[in-house]
């Protein structure tokens, strides 16, 4: 029987979900002459014992302590008074408990993840006014039964003004669980035996705190919170799956070929300026330009959002903002892993990838503006270490293009991107779908694929006329578009990690907001997510890689990118 079974376990396909706190820096690769490297096609399998770590039977302790009395939520340590009282009052809300406990009145075990300072991109329309920026604080949980994560607004009279319930959703991870999930990985003598010889350290390590999700394992469509610290070894990378809802080591591990360098060394990158950063992380930016008005705000994890954009008076759109970057690889054994990375403002979140330098308004020789902010990881152009750039062009004509762009590095030669771009254009009283083969009313929820180089569009009626809303392919080879009903818990606020980073089909994250059964209807103010997948190539596109110029190393880049266009129709 034990055959079967590992050869069954062998067939699994990983499928990985990942967003989280910033990286930890790479190190160099070990000297080769050290030990020979790890065989390419290593296949790990966990053998599901829980951990004996001392720290994981601290833990247990907690858990245990926290479920026996009230509020039965495992609650964060070391709080400044000001924080604590906001924990306090957000698990003590009917709401809150209401989430925690089972239906028949049982306490799930939830644990909250961060309590912090509530910014503008943080807060739903709905209650904008009574959480200005300083006012309030933004209490999130994460209820591991559900799998949902609850965010709690509490303002300064500490009474809870908001609750939000997301359920297949999960927050930003804390850096105790990053530090526990490879300290669990490091302890497994199985990933040991994968370095041939190596002992593998924490140096190695980079990635601690992604999630992830592990296909016909418990990680499966990321109903455990599972992460997936990553060592590296010359050109390759040892995916290592950690659950920490049940302290182990699952299934399976795999190696992805991350390319060759002409060096392979640590790039060395200005600190980012904090202050500068943070009016942007709490108060709207505004700019005019030629009939053009439009703010725009950092988020704690999905990115810059451009907001409330008018020409010559006439609303263009609402909000458009990209809530995550899935990114998906085929590894050397036939197995697929991947990120989700969460893009936003290091000032007060634990987003993955951060700003790389303010926001830079330029003035095109057309006489368009242009806006861009590009993200990057701390160590890029090296391996597992991404730079993403959002960029709005305000032609004078009228038409808005917003554009995702991809810069690499990655971490491996087959990846494939999948940018969730959530589009809330201004309110329309007839949303059609318009195609080769003609013109579809829309009404209920629901989504398509669209093929690249095709000419489908969105048709929205306003107030200031007739305005569509276009795909820009660039390098997307098909796109899939959805058309939900606006909801303040589905992006008004800041959205956590959404759909599965590693699919190749529509279950990309906002399928999830369209009814079950029988479509809703739409209403008055339907949201549009546009979700084009784009594949890497090294040397190609979506890639980088570092070169020497005189004697310094610089970054060499082969971009990629997609987005839309809207406009008014003539």
């Amino acid at each position: 029987m034990l055959i079967p079974l590992l050869l069954a376990l062998l067939c699994l396909s990983l499928v990985g979900c990942v967003a989280g706190p910033q990286r930890a820096e790479p190190t160099a690769a070990p000297a080769l002459a050290a030990s020979p490297p790890p065989l390419a096609t290593t296949v790990i399998l966990g053998d599901q014992r829980p951990s004996e770590l001392p720290a994981v039977a601290a833990r247990r302790e907690r858990i245990a302590a926290a479920l026996a009395t009230q509020p039965f939520v495992l609650l964060r340590d070391g709080l400044e008074p000001r924080l604590g009282a906001a924990q306090t009052a957000a698990v003590n809300d009917p709401r809150v408990r209401t989430a925690t406990l089972s239906p028949t009145g049982q306490p799930l075990r939830s644990e909250v993840m961060t309590v912090a300072e509530a910014r503008a991109g943080d807060v739903p329309a709905e209650v904008a006014a009574t959480c200005p920026p300083g006012r309030c604080l933004r209490v999130v949980l994460y209820v591991y039964p559900t799998n949902s994560t609850v965010t709690a607004l509490v303002d300064d009279r500490l009474q809870v003004v908001s609750v939000q319930i997301l359920a297949d959703a999960q927050p930003e991870i804390p850096e105790d669980l990053a530090e526990l999930a490879t300290q669990l990985a490091l302890a497994d003598p199985q990933l040991v035996a994968a370095f041939e010889g190596l002992t593998p350290t924490e140096a190695m390590a980079t990635m601690q705190a992604t999630k992830t999700a592990l296909e016909t394992t418990s990680c499966e469509r990321s109903r455990h919170l599972c992460v997936a610290p990553v060592f590296t070894w010359g050109s390759l990378a040892l995916w290592t799956i950690v659950d920490l809802t049940d302290f182990t080591l699952v299934a399976a591990t795999t190696w992805t070929e991350q390319g060759t360098s002409q060096r392979r060394i640590v790039v060395s990158e200005a600190t980012l300026q904090d202050a500068a950063l943070a009016p942007l992380c709490e108060t709207p930016q505004r700019l005019e330009h030629a009939g053009w008005q439009a703010a725009y705000l950092l988020t704690s994890s999905d990115g810059l959002e451009l907001r409330d954009v008018t020409f010559q008076g006439q609303p263009v759109l609402t909000s458009v903002k990209v809530v995550d970057w899935h990114i998906g690889y085929q590894g050397v054994d036939g197995q697929r892993v991947g990120f989700s990375d969460a893009v936003g403002c290091p000032v007060f979140s634990a987003a993955a990838v951060i700003p790389y330098s303010l926001p830079e308004l330029s003035e095109e020789p057309d006489g368009s503006l242009r806006l861009t902010m590009t993200f990057r990881s701390p160590n890029w152009p090296l391996p597992c270490n991404y730079q993403y750039s959002f960029t709005a062009t305000f032609a004078p004509d009228g038409t808005l293009s917003v554009m995702v762009g991809n810069e690499g590095r990655g971490c491996g030669t087959e990846g494939i991107y999948h940018p969730v771009v959530r589009i809330e254009p201004p309110v329309t009283t007839e949303l059609a779908l318009v195609e080769a083969t003609g013109r579809t009313l829309l009404q209920q929820e629901g989504f398509a694929v669209w093929e690249a180089g095709s000419t489908q569009r969105f048709d929205l009626a306003t107030e200031a006329g007739p305005l569509t809303v276009a795909p820009i392919w660039g390098d997307a080879e098909l796109a899939y578009l959805y058309w939900t009903q606006a909801r303040p818990e589905e992006g008004q606020g800041d959205l956590p990690s959404i759909g599965s980073c590693c699919g190749l089909d529509e279950r990309q994250g906002p399928e999830q907001f369209i009814g079950p059964g029988t479509p809703e209807p739409l209403g008055p103010a339907p949201i549009l997510w546009f979700v084009p997948r784009i594949a890497n190539a090294e040397r190609e596109r979506c890639w980088a890689d570092t070169t020497l110029v005189a004697g310094a190393t610089v970054p060499e880049i082969w971009p990629c990118n997609a987005g839309v266009a809207l406009r008014f129709a003539e």
